[in-house]
């Protein structure tokens, strides 16, 4: 007979962001560059019938002056835009999900759930070693008959018992993966309205940055957003 050990069910959250981009702002619209043409006046018809005088030498019109800015000049809007763009975030996501309101919430009632399916295995477990215990105790008194009789009902609740273990596992997995679905959207969304009120191009998971030059100046915003997430 195969001892059974005690079943731990353990519900765990992961941040299912396969991009660790959480936010990113659209790109403005390139404005199309409108080139003005000048129509060359049609020859006027005089109606002579002699031989066309001599065309007379062309006008030279003066250039108009520039009034596009000299390279390494940016206007003040497009300086203000490049700062714009550069504003970049990061969040740690575990921290949004176990400190969060909501995060809290659904990490409470799935480790309710899961005390309440491992003790009801644990229960199951003891019960089938006592009659375990019991039936080997009797074997020797017992006629081939019955000891045949007796482990055959005894191997039906242990198959009842591995039944039990493999749907509580089910159920928690289905539960955290439901739990990772609705708390990555709303961790997304906190994400990305924070980023759009406060102008952020781009806020990311910090465990998905690998390099970052000097000169970029990333925020922490996590405990800026921790309050949002959830938020309808």
């Amino acid at each position: 007979m195969v001892k059974f050990g005690t079943l731990l069910l353990g519900l765990t959250f992961s941040a299912l962001v396969t991009n660790p981009v959480l936010a990113a702002s659209a790109p403005s619209p390139a404005t199309p560059e409108v080139k003005a043409t000048t129509a060359a006046a049609p020859a006027a018809d005089t109606g002579a019938t002699a031989a066309a005088p001599a065309a007379s030498p062309a006008t030279v019109q003066p250039a108009a002056p520039s009034t596009a800015p000299a390279a390494g000049s940016p206007t003040a809007p497009a300086a203000a835009n490049k700062t714009a763009e550069n504003k970049i975030g990061y969040v740690d996501v575990n921290k949004l999900l176990t400190e969060s309101k909501s995060g809290k919430a659904a990490l409470a009632s799935g480790k309710a759930r899961t005390e309440k399916l491992k003790a009801k295995i644990e229960a199951r477990e003891k019960q089938l070693s006592k009659e375990k215990a019991a039936l080997e105790a009797k074997a020797e008194t017992m006629t081939m008959k019955e000891r045949a009789a007796k482990a055959k009902e005894f191997q039906k609740k242990v198959a009842d018992f591995q039944k039990l273990v493999r749907s509580s596992q089910e159920e928690v997995e289905t539960m955290r993966e439901k739990v990772n679905m609705e708390m990555s959207k709303a961790i997304k969304k906190a994400t990305s309205n924070y980023a759009k009120t406060h102008g952020y191009a781009v806020i990311v998971d910090e465990r998905g940055v690998l390099f970052a030059a000097d000169s970029v100046e990333p925020k922490d915003l996590t405990e800026e957003i921790i309050p949002l997430v959830g938020e309808k």
